[in-house]
């Protein structure tokens, strides 16, 4: 990623979306990047399909 990319994507306050994860959150969300991330395919694919419809897309 070059720097306008990073801006862009990241760093640009106009664009940006922060959310706090608390605590209670933890756990939810190191299942989900695990889920996001891991070897297994067919879980990812599951939980894609699952949430394809919530996507925001910007083409």
């Amino acid at each position: 990623m070059d720097a306008e990319q990073l801006w862009e994507t990241t760093l640009d306050p106009g664009r940006r979306r922060l959310k706090l994860v608390e605590i209670e959150d933890a756990r939810l969300a190191s299942a989900t990047t695990e889920l996001l991330m891991g070897n297994e395919v067919p879980p990812r694919r599951d939980f894609i399909y699952r949430h394809a419809r919530d996507a925001e897309l910007d083409i």
